[in-house]
């Protein structure tokens, strides 16, 4: 069984062609996509937050009671 020489030349030309066929999003597209992960983000860490806080009085409630 005969090894393949690698072909460098041939993988890049290989990979540009690829990176060619991408279509690759407008700026536009790009500010509202990353405004939007930053809101949600957002949104979720007040979530988490708020969900401390209410576990967190809820089981100082708790052991006020029972200590």
């Amino acid at each position: 069984m005969e090894k393949k020489k690698f072909d460098f030349s041939g993988w890049v030309k290989v990979h540009v062609a690829e990176f060619k066929r991408i279509i690759w999003p407008s700026r536009e597209e790009i500010v509202k996509q990353t405004l939007s992960v930053i809101a949600i983000s957002l949104i979720f860490g007040c979530v988490v937050i708020a969900f401390d806080y209410i576990v967190e009085f809820g089981y100082n409630a708790l052991v006020s009671l029972l200590g």
